[in-house]
């Protein structure tokens, strides 16, 4: 069982994939010490970001503005 940060992270990807249409993860990087929200394709990193706003209320414990956003 993760932690809650984790719960919250694995459910921002399935939010964020379904939004954006793209696979989405979101994984802890540890040399980074934070979570990376990593897509290819699909949305640019601005409206993915817009996108996992609207969706805030349901990972309230993961600050976006802490997340590295990367589209590869």
């Amino acid at each position: 069982m993760g932690t809650r940060r984790q719960r919250s992270a694995r459910r921002l990807a399935t939010l964020l994939s379904a939004a954006a249409g793209t696979w989405v993860i979101v994984r802890y990087d540890r040399a980074a010490r934070g979570y990376r929200v990593v897509w290819t394709g699909g949305p640019t990193s601005q409206a993915m970001h817009a996108l996992a706003e609207r969706h805030a209320a349901s990972i309230p414990e993961l600050d976006l503005g802490e997340l590295d956003w990367d589209r590869g």
